[in-house]
């Protein structure tokens, strides 16, 4: 992990938590797990080569090579900022991030993601995200 937990509150880190079991299955290649975080009509843009994609959230966890040869992890690479709303039925975080192939940084961005408590769980509700060259 590459940033600190402290000073979080207890709702900030079951949101972070549901944003790492999300990544956690990209390793893992656990689609079922990563489709249970996730509300399917959710929506997600995602900014490729400075083009927008807009999808639902299951086409992003589609999007994901599950069958890659190579080992894929994505890792929230700093200190991520995560918000509650005071009623505590809404959330978000940004997170920076890195994405590997076999242990190799590949590239690098950052997540924006929405939340949304149902039924006393938190799930993802939305997504926008960037992709950049290593240093860019």
């Amino acid at each position: 992990m590459k940033y600190s937990k402290a000073g979080l509150t207890e709702d900030q880190l079951a949101v972070l938590a549901v944003a790492e079991t999300f990544l956690e299955c990209i390793e893992k290649r656990d689609k079922a797990t990563m489709l249970s975080t996730v509300l399917p009509s959710g929506g997600a843009t995602l900014l490729r080569n400075g083009e927008p994609l807009f999808i639902d959230l299951v086409g992003v966890v589609e999007r994901i090579p599950f069958d890659h040869p190579q080992k894929l992890s994505e890792v929230i690479s700093a200190q991520p900022t995560v918000m509650v709303d005071p009623a505590g039925e809404i959330a978000m975080a940004w997170t920076p991030y890195e994405f590997y192939f076999d242990d190799v940084l590949h590239h690098v961005g950052t997540n924006i993601w929405s939340f949304l408590k149902r039924e006393g769980k938190w799930m993802i509700s939305g997504v926008a995200d960037n992709s950049l060259a290593p240093g860019a």
